[in-house]
């Protein structure tokens, strides 16, 4: 029920510094510059130094690398399966974040002029 749509229109990103990104108790947040937020509620995994491992799954699993990801400029959104969108940054970080087939929403995108994407 919940897959990625075919087209995100999140290329304005690109360009875009990551400001924060935010470990909840129950979502991780990735904040970037001009404003829009892009929440998950379901998993988010990180790809540094060319490891890859899930950092958020329900939960908080790894925050190690959190502190490479601010201040990094998006160089690539790609929608790269339909359950799969991926952020890759300047500091050959890559940002995956997940969502499933289900009842329940995966990921929330926050526009700078209040529009909400629910996925």
């Amino acid at each position: 029920m919940y897959i990625l749509p075919n087209e995100l229109n999140l290329e304005e990103l690109v360009g875009q510094e990551v400001n924060m990104i935010c470990a909840g108790p129950y979502d991780a947040q990735i904040k970037f510059e001009k404003g829009v937020t892009i929440q998950s509620l379901f998993k988010l995994a990180g790809e540094v130094d060319g490891k890859t491992s899930v950092w958020f799954s329900g939960e908080w699993i790894d925050t190690s690398n959190l502190l490479k990801i601010p201040k990094q400029e998006v160089v690539a959104v790609l929608r790269k399966s339909d359950t799969e969108l991926q952020i890759k940054l300047s500091n050959n970080v890559m940002l995956t974040i997940y969502t499933e087939e289900s009842q329940y929403e995966s990921i929330n995108i926050s526009m700078p002029n209040g529009a909400l994407e629910v996925i």
